[in-house]
């Protein structure tokens, strides 16, 4: 069996799905694997976009045979670059499509040819004589090669091309937009033709036009490229360039297998593309295929009822509230809304103690695995797949997802491709769904946890740990219905703390204070309640103890503290009194037993300190 990982940047759905549905023609019915890592929403170079990009560091190239790389909507590329020389220095082989990397072999349409073919259709049919470019990226090599042609086919015709008339943007639809505002405060945003890198800013470029009475190709040329189906049943229906993606994704996997059967030279190679003349740049009136706009209508509808299922499906997983024996049913339901074969979730360890990492995409620690949770139960998980799938290799292909929130990296999702999880929008709406969902668990874990950390400081005395009076409130009279009355209660009372404070100071009182508290919880580590009620009185409460048993209590309290007292080497003995009560048959109330216990403590008190007058 052979593994072939691809990385993907999804910056258009279908163009993915075409690569993929390519692929799958090549490779059904053999015995390779088609692992795809895929990022969205990574054009714009925003925190989301970095952390969406942290699924690429988590493949291993000891895992895989090849790899395709199909992230051409990415700008600045050092994670790609690290990836593609780690498995070169693995002597694996690297095909990269559309987007060369590092003089590693490319496969794709030749962008520059296509691009000038335009440009030349605009010049020279319809004597477009001011023309403007809008691109994408920069850093993009794509967009590098069509500004090239731009600026070639205009320098062969002696046109001149002003640095207003340029613009490098991020390839989305709201780029039109701003571009056509910001060449119309500058007096450009109607020249004779509007050159872009690509359908989605076209459309965005006519629809600002149109809002302000402009259209194409009365008032201006437009073209671009990629020949979406957006763009095909728009009117006016775009001039733009098909670059065969099925072909393409088809060839693609067959000269990377190639190579690795080492009967290819890896070289670059380009696919067939043609130019699509249509209404935008004035050529032929388009008759609108009913038949295409039905298709993608039903397309858009059957989006919207995805939506509403993955919302449904959200609400399940929310239901779970956490990681647990509710999780695997809510992921089974998933399954069975979006129908999906299977789903995995594998989430950072301790991710609900919020013990997450920051800033590192999926990437996870070194030493310690993902928890797995599949649709059918936790899994183990000893390479990026749970072991039970490993084992039924039922999957041709699988389909990885980072899993985060703002800056902090919960894992990542694992989902078997099928023909309807791209289409529709269904695979990006539900990772992005599932995302929010265990965020909403972990700041839900994490609300929690905060809680209890304020319910502590609320209920513990600062100085000893002990509970404090609004601790034994909260918990004494749970635990007396609990034992049904069945207790022991002791009221202690520091002897001459007032002599310790005076005298030696309020670090000396503290010491005196902190002693009581120890032996309490080392002599008493049965009484669950241990209590600093106020300055230098405290009170216990545990299971029920016979008198005998208090007595024998009382005696290892004060031979600890004597021995506290010697170790600190406190001025004089540290003792306390001690008043007990026990309630056997449950006869007396919470408050009843209280009242006794503080009045026999107040009793031994009193006799203490006649027999110290007396001495």
């Amino acid at each position: 069996m052979r593994k072939i990982l691809m990385i993907t940047s999804t910056w258009n759905i279908l163009y993915i799905d075409s690569l993929i549905q390519g692929i799958l023609e090549r490779i059904r019915g053999t015995d390779i694997r088609l692992h795809i890592f895929n990022a969205y929403h990574v054009a714009n170079g925003s925190e989301y976009g970095r952390m969406e990009q942290g699924i690429f560091q988590l493949p291993s190239p000891r895992e895989y045979d090849g790899m395709l790389v199909a992230v051409n909507s990415v700008g600045e590329t050092p994670h790609i670059n690290r990836m593609i020389t780690s498995y070169l220095q693995h002597g694996r082989k690297v095909l990269s499509i559309d987007q060369q990397f590092m003089d590693q072999p490319c496969i794709g349409i030749d962008n520059y040819q296509m691009f000038y073919q335009m440009t030349e259709h605009m010049i020279t049919v319809h004597g477009c004589r001011k023309l403007n470019y809008l691109g994408g990226p920069e850093a993009n090599e794509e967009n590098q090669k069509r500004y090239t042609a731009f600026r070639d086919c205009l320098a062969k015709h002696r046109l001149p091309l002003a640095p207003g008339q340029t613009l490098h943007m991020s390839f989305l639809h709201s780029d039109g937009e701003k571009a056509y505002e910001h060449w119309k405060q500058l007096g450009l945003h109607l020249p004779d033709a509007v050159l872009c890198a690509n359908d989605n800013m076209a459309l965005g470029y006519l629809v600002a036009a149109q809002r302000d009475g402009y259209y194409a190709p009365k008032d201006f040329r437009i073209s671009g490229f990629d020949n979406s189906e957006e763009g095909e049943i728009y009117s006016p229906s775009i001039t733009s360039v098909n670059r065969g993606w099925v072909q393409l994704g088809h060839d693609s996997i067959t000269r990377l297998l190639d190579m690795i059967d080492g009967t290819s030279e890896g070289r670059n190679y380009y696919t067939k593309g043609f130019c699509v003349f249509n209404e935008s740049c004035g050529c032929h009136s388009h008759a609108h295929d009913n038949g295409q706009i039905l298709q993608y209508m039903y397309r858009e509808k059957k989006t919207n009822e995805h939506h509403n299922e993955l919302h449904f499906a959200s609400q399940q997983l929310l239901c779970s509230t956490s990681i647990g024996p509710q999780m695997p049913e809510a992921l089974e339901q998933c399954c069975k809304l979006l129908e999906l074969d299977a789903l995995a979730l594998c989430l950072q360890p301790d991710w609900e103690e919020s013990n997450v990492s920051e800033g590192e995409g999926a990437r996870m620690p070194e030493a310690s695995m993902p928890q797995a949770y599949t649709d059918q139960g936790p899994d183990r998980l000893t390479s990026l797949t749970p072991d039970s799938w490993n084992a039924r290799d039922d999957y041709q292909i699988l389909l990885f997802s980072p899993l985060h929130f703002q800056s902090i990296s919960l894992g990542y999702c694992v989902i078997p491709y099928n023909k309807d999880l791209i289409p529709y929008d269904k695979h990006r709406k539900f990772v992005d769904n599932l995302s929010l969902t265990l965020s909403l668990i972990w700041q839900q874990k994490k609300l929690q946890q905060m809680n209890l950390q304020l319910r502590r400081l609320y209920v513990r005395d600062q100085l000893t740990g002990l509970y404090n009076r609004f601790g034994y409130e909260d918990l004494a009279k749970n635990y007396f219905r609990k034992q049904q009355g069945r207790i022991y209660m002791m009221f202690l009372d520091v002897d001459n703390l007032k002599t310790f404070n005076d005298q030696y100071g309020h670090d000396m009182g503290d010491l005196a204070i902190k002693g009581v508290a120890e032996a309490m919880k080392a002599v008493l580590s049965q009484a669950p309640i241990k209590v600093r009620m106020g300055g230098d009185e405290f009170l216990a409460v545990g299971p029920y103890v016979d008198e005998a048993g208090l007595l024998s209590l009382e005696a290892q309290m004060e031979l600890w503290l004597a021995q506290y007292s010697e170790l600190h080497r406190m001025p004089f003995p540290l003792t306390a009194s001690i008043g007990h009560v026990w309630n056997e048959d449950a006869g007396s109330t919470l408050e009843q037993l209280v009242q006794e216990a503080d009045r026999r403590m107040y009793e031994i008190k009193k006799a203490r300190k006649r027999e110290r007058e007396n001495l």
